[in-house]
């Protein structure tokens, strides 16, 4: 199972105040009262914007030294205990997002005036004081976000790191503890994402199940990231399609419902979507409805006016994995029709045929794909399987045959090419693959990796043509991979623009 991206959070670090909705009730609280709560929040804010690092710790510094001075304090709690609890925890998370700043420290060192010697988790205490005043003031819980975020953002981009190092416990912890401080926050969907890959990895399906589907629930409503949701829902559902298979009889066929009920609530909200209806498809399949999952995938088939490429293509794997063949194949065709070089569509197409045992549609399809894709080892993989049928399918009739009958000739000719290609297939001396093929209007973006598979290090030089619908040349570009060393990999990427672009092709390398 793929697990959903990691998010960067880069742009989390840059903290603004969002507009208050109409309907949302306003904060209570009061950080303009009394002398010593005003100016320190004063302090905060002109911090916040201007001046040096250094001038900006000693300012927030000087912010908690005005809260915390024992001849004031009680005083000043007295005056307006929650004002103070908020204009505090703002100074004690700007200072928990300064760079390279330790998490437990002396007070002193921090500006408490009050026992200065004692030790401090600050982001422990800019949390305390922001439950504080949420507990006595609910409405404030919109307001104290972006505060609270500068404790999450340098939190869980650790988190990320520490995943991305494979360090999967510490990355537990520490986006637990995010969470603490952050839940419920539009943007605590990234935490939730990290922890259901976390929990994914280590086998705990009903938590990771649990985690991305509460991050689906926080992307709800913005519309930059409706494609990440509907991906997460469809993983969502096939990770409970996956727990749910290996379970007996009557508790399969309860899983199977439950996943198709988490679909069409989904397909409530995003009509016709493709990955959901094949989702759905393999879930009736599993429950013992293969005939509604048949007539889903030959609907689709038959009518595909109704759907882009992609959504074909995309329909072909769900129906591939349904292990309805037939059907995965009819929709690559129909999708082919579309975009007759997509590379993907040409590749699924070929391993479906080959599966089917269609022997006969094969090399037209394969003969584009290597055209399209020359240097993909796995493509050299299908022709000899496909070699490899007909050789099974011509054997029976040149047994006991003499050399010169054409059914011998035939069947030493076919087990030539497999070996042939089986042999290109094993001893390939560079591999390329494509991870991403992105459209944005008329700039696409294409990105993947080269693999030297001799025993030498090695330059490379991709000469790549890109076209429209019709296999017309768009534009074309090259693009240098540096050397790569024996054995190695090295990824590339390159942009183009041009109107209709929705696939490429390129050269084949001089070895």
């Amino acid at each position: 199972m793929t697990v959903t991206r990691i998010y960067a959070l880069a742009a989390l670090l840059v903290v603004s105040s969002a507009p208050r909705l109409a309907a949302q009730a306003a904060c209570a609280v009061d950080d303009g009262k009394p002398g010593q709560v005003k100016d320190a929040r004063n302090a905060i804010v002109k911090a916040e914007l201007l001046g040096k690092p250094e001038d900006k710790m000693k300012a927030f510094s000087e912010a908690i030294s005005k809260l915390t001075n024992p001849k004031d304090e009680a005083k000043i709690i007295a005056a307006n205990a929650l004002g103070r609890q908020m204009v505090l925890g703002r100074a004690l998370a700007n200072i928990a997002s300064m760079p390279n700043q330790l998490p437990v420290v002396t007070r002193g060192s921090i500006g408490y005036k009050s026992n200065p010697e004692g030790m401090i988790d600050i982001i422990a205490a800019a949390d305390s004081a922001f439950d504080a005043v949420e507990a006595a003031s609910p409405d404030c819980h919109a307001d104290l976000e972006e505060n609270r975020r500068r404790l999450y953002a340098g939190m869980i981009n650790t988190a990320v790191n520490l995943y991305n190092d494979r360090q999967t416990d510490s990355a537990e912890v520490l986006t637990r503890r995010s969470l603490s401080l952050y839940d419920d926050y539009k943007l605590a969907y990234i935490a939730y994402n990290i922890l259901g890959s976390i929990l994914q990895s280590k086998n705990d399906m009903p938590g990771a199940i649990a985690a991305f589907k509460k991050m689906s629930t926080l992307m709800k409503g913005d519309t930059s990231l409706t494609e990440d949701r509907k991906n997460t829902m469809v993983m969502v559902a096939q990770l409970m399609t996956q727990e749910g298979e290996n379970l007996e009889a009557d508790k399969k066929m309860a899983a199977m419902k439950d996943v198709v009920a988490y679909l069409n609530e989904m397909l409530q909200e995003y009509p016709g979507d493709v990955k959901a209806q094949a989702a759905i498809a393999r879930a009736q399949i599993l429950s013992g409805d293969k005939e509604s999952a048949t007539k889903l995938f030959t609907d689709m088939a038959n009518s595909p006016d109704r759907y882009t490429d992609t959504q074909l293509f995309e329909a072909g794997v769900g129906a591939a994995r349904a292990d309805q063949i037939p059907q995965a194949a009819s929709l690559f065709e129909a999708g082919l029709k579309k975009n007759p070089y997509s590379r993907d569509g040409l590749f699924n197409l070929g391993a479906t045929l080959a599966q089917g045992e269609t022997w006969d549609k094969l090399p037209p399809v394969l003969t584009r794909l290597i055209e399209v894709d020359p240097e993909n080892p796995d493509n050299y993989r299908l022709w000899a399987l496909y070699y490899q049928g007909k050789a099974k399918t011509l054997k029976p009739l040149a047994e006991k045959k003499p050399d010169t009958d054409p059914n011998v000739k035939a069947y030493t000719a076919v087990n030539d090419s497999l070996l042939k290609y089986f042999k290109r297939f094993q001893e390939a001396p560079v591999k390329v693959q494509f991870s991403l093929f992105s459209h944005d209007g008329a700039k696409h973006t294409l990105s993947g990796m080269v693999e030297n598979m001799s025993d030498a290090a090695k330059a490379y030089n991709l000469k790549f043509d890109f076209l429209d619908s019709a296999g017309n040349v768009v534009t074309s570009k090259e693009v240098a991979v540096a050397e790569v060393g024996a054995k190695g990999s090295k990824s590339f990427r390159l942009e183009v623009e041009g109107a209709g672009i929705v696939a490429f092709k390129y050269a084949p390398i001089a070895n």
